[in-house]
């Protein structure tokens, strides 16, 4: 992989998608922070915890697998709360 830089204009754009991607496969459970510090350098967006920052960009991007994705990851998630609340398994 090339290394990016902040400091060129033509880099911003692969940043912000490799910034997103890292985000993605965090909140999906696809990688842990442990593995991406193995690489050189990663990279994540502003706000990468909030769930409606990943559907934005993803809707934006025409990737609609991953908006799915995210939306099951939510609602599995809203699901294991509602299940502990009404301490059932």
């Amino acid at each position: 992989m090339k290394q990016l830089s902040f400091d060129r204009l033509e880099d911003h754009e692969e940043i912000a998608r490799l910034s997103f991607d890292n985000a993605y496969e965090l909140f999906v459970g696809n990688t842990t922070f442990d593995e991406l510090s193995q690489q050189d350098e990663f990279y994540l967006p502003k706000d990468w915890e909030d769930p409606n920052v990943l559907l934005q960009y993803y809707e934006a991007e025409e990737e609609y697998e991953r908006c799915i994705n995210i939306v099951k990851s939510i609602t599995n998630e809203k699901q294991k709360m509602d299940k502990r609340r009404s301490g059932t398994k």
